[in-house]
């Protein structure tokens, strides 16, 4: 996961900037005229995504041609957000734009590797059309991670994925992301949680949530495998040339490198267990 600074725009602007680009005049005046509760809402989420709270906040699972607030539907909301948000013709598409270019080097803060092509809705619309355009509910995002993560609400703190814009300090700076190479034909990398013993028990679920919510596991092996067959053949020239103490040099440099990057990146993660790996040092790689 990778730490983003909360967005600096105003949600009520941001909201009145893609209903004004509304063209029926019964559709707009009834957006306009839930503006204070969208506020409120806003506001809501800002202080529980803080408290680390927001599942607390109840889905709403109406219909989506049913009234959610005022006179509005849900099916409404929801094309506040798809019609004049991400339509690249609207003038709020810059506030769309503006959110996206936030993903640092564009790269998605979820997953930390994927590229972030879209604006992520860390609550969904469908449960939470309230927060449509609520600009700290939009997160830069790849489409694996925007579409491939699990559907379930949170209804414990537990049960809560991290928030880049949120959850920061220790989710960050201190490693949770562990690997260990198995003995296959080739070489696989196996990826899991550990999370340090001096945390509580909530921050501890809560990386285990995130791991099998955005399924880390299977995408990060995946991204090992082809950084493997890429490092075999530099491998063989470093143990011609220094031995095996020089491939776990090299691996050891590497891991080093990226874990001054990124404590939880796959890359980390894996170096880090090449290292610890006498079968893969001696031998492993070249299988």
């Amino acid at each position: 996961m990778r730490a983003l600074a909360p967005p600096n725009y105003d949600p009520q602007e941001v909201y009145q900037s893609c209903i004004n680009s509304i063209t029926n005049e019964n559709l707009r005046n009834r957006l306009n005229l839930v503006t204070n509760d969208i506020v409120v809402a806003g506001k809501d989420y800002r202080n529980r995504a803080a408290a680390k709270q927001l599942y607390t906040i109840p889905p709403n699972n109406c219909r989506n041609d049913e009234i959610v607030l005022g006179a509005v539907t849900k099916d409404e909301f929801k094309d506040v957000y798809s019609l004049h948000m991400v339509g690249r013709e609207k003038p709020a598409r810059a506030i769309y734009d503006s959110l996206l270019s936030q993903a640092p080097l564009g790269r998605c803060p979820f997953c930390g590797y994927g590229h972030a092509s879209t604006l992520d809705h860390y609550l969904p619309k469908t449960k939470y059309p309230q927060f449509t355009v609520l600009p700290f509910n939009l997160v830069p995002s790849c489409k694996d991670c925007n579409t491939g993560k699990s559907t379930a609400i949170a209804t414990t703190v537990e049960g809560q994925s991290l928030h880049p814009y949120f959850d920061h300090q220790n989710f960050v700076n201190e490693q949770w992301l562990y690997a260990e190479v198995m003995q296959t034909t080739p070489a696989t990398i196996r990826y899991f949680v550990k999370a340090p013993e001096h945390w509580d028990d909530i921050s501890k679920a809560r990386v285990q949530t995130h791991f099998n919510n955005f399924k880390l596991a299977s995408r990060y092996s995946v991204e090992a495998s082809n950084q493997l067959a890429c490092l075999r053949d530099s491998l063989i020239c470093y143990r011609k040339l220094l031995g095996t103490d020089g491939i776990r040099t090299h691996l050891a440099i590497e891991a080093s490198a990226h874990g001054c990057h990124h404590s939880n990146s796959w890359q980390t993660a894996m170096f880090q267990a090449l290292v610890a790996s006498d079968w893969y040092c001696e031998r492993g790689f070249e299988i």
